[in-house]
């Protein structure tokens, strides 16, 4: 009875604060993952299987709300794992409504997938037909000319930087997360992005005032690291970064919407 008026206690809280977030953005609670995602951050580590399932797919509902596929199919994985089936008190009706919401998302994502490679096979097809009617008419006006000097190509700054020390070390920890990121690694990185993309810090940060961890996960997706080895570096859950990039798309760019779309932002910068 004490532990069940614990977590009433904590839900509420949750909602309260949602609330509150509520007021300063121009959002319903239903579309705003935090409410769901404490709830994960907290029962993870202190819950009942039964507990860290019911979290799972609380916030799982609340991406499937948001049109978020494929992180919604995550939760419901992570909420199926967390159901201990030996043990006698087993929420099996909550397991079994996770695993029918699995086969609801995949069949509809299956669908989208089928159209979208039905429209990118016609798109393929109208190309290739206006590629090769390009070639015939260049063929047709084709001039003998002397042969030209071919001149190579110019490295890109992506290429660049990712032939240098301070990016290839990140790249030996991503594949070694055992090592620890030192200081020094974290200041390399930062020096070489002012050399290579001087604009980057200005476009931003132009005040100076992010917080370190928020102008790392910046350099590190400009850098093409992927959100699990970002999330590795950091020492965060890719719950975690996936709120930060979302709160970053909002103060960086003035945009609501999706991490990806952050991520696609930074890039070209």
């Amino acid at each position: 009875m004490h532990r069940l008026l614990t977590i009433i206690g904590i839900f509420l809280c949750l909602v309260l604060q949602g609330c509150k977030d509520q007021q300063n953005q121009e959002e319903s609670l239903m579309t705003n993952d935090t409410l769901a995602i404490g709830l994960c951050d907290y029962f993870d580590g202190r819950g009942t299987p039964n507990e860290r399932m019911l979290a799972h797919y609380i916030l799982a509902r609340t991406y499937v709300d948001m049109n978020e596929i494929p992180q919604a199919l995550e939760e419901l994985q992570k909420a199926a794992a967390c159901a201990d089936t030996t043990a006698a008190d087993c929420d099996r009706r909550l397991l079994t409504r996770v695993k029918r919401q699995v086969g609801m998302l995949q069949e509809q994502s299956s669908d989208s997938t089928h159209l979208y490679l039905f429209l990118i096979g016609g798109f393929v097809i109208l190309s290739a037909g206006g590629v090769l009617l390009l070639r015939r008419k260049k063929a047709e006006k084709v001039e003998v000319s002397l042969p030209q000097e071919v001149m190579p190509e110019e490295t890109s700054v992506d290429e660049k930087m990712m032939e240098t020390e301070a990016y290839l070390r990140f790249k030996d920890l991503s594949k070694h997360p055992q090592k620890s990121i030192t200081k020094e690694d974290w200041v390399s990185l930062e020096a070489m992005v002012d050399e290579y993309l001087p604009d980057f810090r200005k476009k931003v940060d132009p005040g100076r005032n992010m917080k370190d961890a928020d102008y790392r996960i910046c350099m590190l997706i400009r850098l093409h690291f992927s959100p699990s080895e970002i999330a590795v570096f950091l020492d965060i859950t890719l719950q975690n970064l996936y709120s930060r990039r979302k709160q970053l798309l909002s103060n960086v760019f003035h945009v609501i919407g999706k991490p990806q779309e952050f991520d696609q932002l930074l890039q070209e910068l």
